[in-house]
């Protein structure tokens, strides 16, 4: 297809908008009737039969019809927003506050606890300046996933599934299969790992536990978005609460935590345990996940409103992702301190242990 093509240039000056819009240079003007999102169609020769003006007008049906957000608000699985002018409210936050906590605790499992306590043995409080950097990041690209399924009302996935080739989208969806499979192992050792500490039973009994407690929480899910948001919700306080307390109660050296988060240094030895720190927060599947759980909230995406209504809800999204992100690591900070002191503890009375979150209850319990 020739470069002066008018097809072409139209097509070329969409996906640059597009892409413009997700970044936040631009916002597109309403009468635009979402072209910066039809992207499945620009690559596309449009057929006979009109099959790329369907797939057109499925997207502005979605983005644009007002009753279709009525509609979905029916159901306990979608909360309606409704867009006014005015300034911040405390209120509205509120109803936003949902989808970056559930990520937030996707950097609370098992594996991040593990690593933890890898830091605390190895380096102490000196990475924690990575731990908050990495943290810091996470905020940035978590916000820019959250603004793709805003801008675009579609997730990552379904962006994967129409703007690349088949073969290639396969490509990306056995990867994304092989890193929750990856992060699920963990978890299930991870939670067996935990009922063996607090109760004693075999490992494997454990295991078999965990397996009944996803359908549990699959049936949560039915429950509606509000339930699900606050189950969770409540596991990350508790997690909060219990260390936050240690913490306190163990009277860790001030100096040296503020000395480790803000002066930049990595041990001797440390490097793995550095790369492990920031391969435990950005975590790519979080970037899928964070894009669809927004869609959770259903804007008013009528013409004169739908500009106006996406603008208030990235700066919603923007403030609750950074929250609980934070609030994320102040958790994983408190974990390491933690374990830092006790380590210190048992090193200082000659006390042999092992750095592992199945041994953690021993040393925080010596």
């Amino acid at each position: 297809m020739s470069e002066h093509d008018p097809g072409e240039q139209r097509r070329r000056q969409q996906q640059t908008e597009f892409a413009e819009s997700v970044t936040g240079t631009i916002q597109p003007s309403p009468d635009r009737r979402a072209e910066y999102v039809e992207l499945d169609t620009m690559g596309s020769p449009r057929s006979s039969d009109g099959s790329a003006n369907k797939r057109q007008l499925s997207v502005e049906q979605t983005l644009d019809d007002s009753a279709t957000a009525v509609e979905d608000t029916a159901s306990n699985q979608h909360i309606k927003i409704e867009y006014d002018a005015g300034g911040f409210s405390l209120k509205k936050l509120l109803r936003f506050v949902g989808p970056g906590l559930l990520v937030s605790q996707a950097l609370l499992d098992p594996g991040n606890i593990e690593s933890d306590i890898s830091q605390a043995d190895t380096s102490g409080y000196k990475l924690l300046w990575l731990l908050l950097l990495a943290h810091i990041l996470c905020i940035f690209v978590q916000s820019l996933a959250a603004r793709l399924g805003v801008v675009t009302g579609r997730h990552l996935a379904q962006h994967i599934r129409q703007q690349y080739p088949r073969p290639l989208a396969i490509v990306f969806w056995l990867l994304t299969e092989l890193a929750i499979i990856g992060a699920d192992i963990q978890e299930v050792i991870g939670t067996a790992t935990a009922l063996h500490i607090l109760t004693g039973i075999p490992i494997w009994a454990g295991v078999v536990i965990t397996a009944v407690d996803s359908f549990l929480f699959l049936y949560v899910q039915r429950l509606g978005v509000r339930v699900t948001e606050l189950v969770f919700g409540l596991m990350v306080t508790t997690l909060a609460v219990c260390f936050w307390v240690e913490m306190v109660l163990i009277k860790p050296d001030a100096r040296e935590v503020i000395k480790g988060m803000v002066i930049p240094r990595i041990p001797q030895g440390s490097a793995v345990q550095a790369v492990g720190i920031v391969g435990c927060v950005l975590m790519p599947h979080n970037l899928f996940l964070h894009s669809a759980l927004v869609g959770s909230r259903k804007l008013d995406r009528r013409e004169e409103t739908r500009e106006g209504a996406i603008r208030e809800a990235m700066r919603y999204f923007r403030i609750e992702t950074a929250v609980s992100l934070v609030y994320a690591y102040l958790i994983n900070m408190a974990v390491v301190v933690v374990f830092c002191k006790a380590f210190e503890l048992m090193r200082a009375e000659g006390v042999a242990y092992v750095a592992s979150l199945a041994e953690g209850a021993n040393v925080l319990s010596h």
